[in-house]
């Protein structure tokens, strides 16, 4: 059996302009459609979050909408009694890289299920309270993880081009900008955004008492595993690292530090299986579609047209 998630905007795109006393019969629809073709559905906890971040704040423009979208995000790969949840980025490094469980991350992701089957099940304003202090700390944290790779994302910046004073990397000198572009496509940046992505679980797993510190030359080997299993999200991470040197690419502007997202969903994406089973993408966020089709993985990808089409 196939499996298949969608993305943030692939369930915004299946409610637009749908009551929400429609969308469990649109949802049921789907659902017909995906066991006739033997898809199963899961859920990513990143789309949850990205979603739950906007029902954070009644105020937010898009907070409507997104009501919508966990509803059906829960309704397509969820019922009364559970849920089908893939692994996040954490939980993956964890398990493959270092063989073991990360249980405050896992509590993460109960926590997420719950807050989406509720608001599923009675998305009301009884509900909304009674979930506030979680969707207020997950709207807190997503804010902040996307404020901290802005940061980031400056920082190399400014480290690379110590003249720097916007965004901008080198504008008036092509051949130090080509230089730049070089490096960034290097093998080396690729090990040292994977190093990045094994010692920030290396930490977590050592601060939980999980295992003892390791040496530094057992890390380095697993960053290089994970460029193999991996290249998908280092590779998004490097197109966002691009596209600084190309133009003004202020993260802080045009929600465009939820690249951070996009990178963390990348691990969903390529020649991956789940229980023997080929995964499959549906988005239409051009950045990852790009992505994807540069690391072959263009056939585990569809657009949100595409599936839809491919069910018939």
């Amino acid at each position: 059996m196939d499996k298949v998630i969608f993305d943030t905007n692939a369930y915004r795109y299946l409610v637009h302009g749908k009551r929400h006393d429609k969308i469990e019969k649109l949802v049921g629809k789907l659902k017909a459609k995906e066991k006739k073709n033997n898809i199963e559905t899961l859920i990513s906890p990143i789309v949850a979050k990205e979603l739950l971040a906007h029902i954070g704040d009644k105020n937010d423009p898009s907070f409507d909408k997104c009501l919508k979208a966990v509803k059906a995000l829960y309704l397509h790969s969820g019922d009364d009694i559970k849920y089908n949840m893939i692994a996040s980025p954490e939980l993956l490094i964890s398990k493959a890289f270092f063989n073991k469980e990360l249980p405050a991350k896992s509590e993460t992701n109960k926590a997420i299920g719950q807050m989406i089957y509720h608001l599923a099940k009675n998305p009301d304003a009884k509900t909304l309270k009674r979930l506030n202090r979680n969707l207020q700390a997950n709207r807190s944290h997503v804010i902040d993880t996307e404020y901290n790779f802005a940061l980031q994302m400056k920082q190399f910046v400014s480290t690379i081009d110590n003249t720097a004073t916007g965004w901008q990397i080198f504008p008036n000198d092509s051949l130090k900008r080509k230089e730049v572009l070089d490096y960034i496509r290097s093998e080396h940046v690729s090990f040292q955004i994977a190093l990045g992505f094994i010692f920030l679980v290396y930490q977590i797993l050592c601060l939980s008492g999980v295992i003892a510190p390791m040496p530094n030359a057992d890390l380095y080997d697993r960053a290089k595993k994970f460029i193999t299993i991996f290249p998908e999200p280092i590779a998004l991470f490097k197109q966002v690292m691009e596209n600084m040197v190309h133009s003004e690419f202020n993260l802080f502007e045009d929600s465009r530090a939820n690249f951070v997202w996009d990178i963390h969903l990348m691990f969903n994406v390529g020649n991956h299986s789940l229980g023997g089973s080929k995964l499959y993408f549906v988005t239409s966020d051009k950045a990852i579609i790009r992505s994807a089709i540069a690391e072959n993985a263009k056939y585990t990808i569809l657009t949100y047209n595409e599936y839809i089409d491919y069910l018939k």
